[in-house]
């Protein structure tokens, strides 16, 4: 039978890979979002529906 020492290292192990991966695909996403003008548009009325942005005017993006 092996030590419970190894098998709490092994536990470690797999974590530690498991948050690295959480963290590259983290890293991924957030360049994914930069790139794609629909992700990174930055208006005041981003939570609004369309109703409440055509009612209450004044929405202006960075699109072209």
């Amino acid at each position: 039978m092996e030590p419970k020492n190894k098998d709490h290292q092994s536990a470690q192990q797999d974590q530690n890979r498991e948050n690295e991966n959480v963290a590259a695909a983290f890293q991924e996403a957030s360049k994914d979002i930069e790139q794609d003008p629909d992700l990174s548009i930055h208006s005041p009325n981003d939570d609004l529906d369309e109703g409440e942005t055509a009612r209450l005017g004044g929405d202006k993006t960075d699109l072209v």
